[in-house]
């Protein structure tokens, strides 16, 4: 009998299906898809005014165990997830204040429990300037169907 381990993949990434499906800003220097193309020399940006927000699509159940976020001045995060076949009937998963790292980006990392999603609606509430901005989000985890 052979033993397949399932190994965790980032989910996140635009090579694995993954599309932003919404964001409410958009600069066409730093497009929301920069977020998921796995180059954190990329980013999108928000412009202005808060809550800002962004809706990333698996197209197929996952189950994340590790989401990683890589920001700048995003002050306080509210991550909603989906586990509908269309991006609605969000419930509220994490909310978590970040801390101002001056000139670095913030490494923010969420360990979870309960990461069975077909979408993830990230909130930027607040921030610590006019604009935030996303290099990446990574979701470890694995493709469930």
């Amino acid at each position: 009998v052979k033993c397949f381990k399932m190994r965790n993949i980032d989910l996140c990434l635009s090579s694995e299906g993954t599309e932003v499906i919404l964001a409410t800003s958009s600069d066409e220097k730093h497009p929301p898809e920069n977020m998921i193309d796995g180059n954190p020399e990329t980013f999108w940006t928000t412009t202005g005014m808060f809550p800002q927000e962004f809706i990333i699509c698996f197209h197929k159940h996952v189950r994340i165990e590790r989401l990683v976020i890589q920001s700048y001045f995003v002050r306080t995060l509210r991550i909603e997830k989906s586990t509908s076949k269309e991006p609605v009937d969000f419930e509220q998963w994490i909310e978590r204040d970040l801390v101002h790292t001056d000139g670095q980006l913030q490494h923010e990392e969420f360990l979870v429990r309960d990461g069975h999603a077909t979408y993830l609606r990230f909130i930027i509430k607040s921030a610590f300037d006019h604009f935030a901005s996303v290099h990446g989000v990574s979701a470890e985890g694995i493709a469930v169907s």
